[in-house]
């Protein structure tokens, strides 16, 4: 299985932990998805120096656009409603994508998440044990030390 480090801001990350968040928006979705395989995804919490901070296993994903969301509700949403599963607001969906009606948005789903700071026997890791100096800006594929 393919492992990727993901930048993850800690309010997400917060919700993805708890529980509440079942998946991650990204503008771009790693190849091995696209053929239907599992990827790894360890969680580096933004601002935190490069801690990683959980992981999960993104099992399968799907694909969606302002303009798909704007047909299914008749063209009418309120911009601070949530988007199921997202914990992401409509208004930030929009931002996020630069309010481009057809620009693909990847909806990775997130299984099997492991906390590194709750569960007994794992511990915080960091991107230095990946040969990264700094997180990606979004995420990057790496090998396991």
């Amino acid at each position: 299985m393919k492992t990727i480090i993901a930048t993850i801001q800690p309010v997400h990350l917060g919700n993805i932990r708890s529980g509440k968040k079942e998946f991650e928006i990204r503008k771009t979705l790693p190849e091995p998805l696209k053929n239907g395989h599992p990827v790894r995804c360890l969680c580096c919490e933004s601002g935190s120096g490069g801690q990683i901070k959980a992981e999960f296993i993104i099992d399968k994903a799907h694909i969606e656009t302002l303009d798909g969301f704007l047909r299914r509700n008749n063209g009418n949403i309120d911009p601070w409603a949530y988007i199921d599963g997202t914990c992401v607001q409509w208004k930030f969906l929009c931002d996020y994508i630069s309010n481009r009606p057809l620009q693909p948005i990847y909806f990775w789903h997130i299984s099997n998440m492991i906390d590194y700071c709750n569960t007994k026997g794992y511990l915080v890791r960091n991107i230095s044990e990946f040969g990264l100096k700094r997180p990606p800006q979004s995420w990057q594929f790496v090998k396991e030390s």
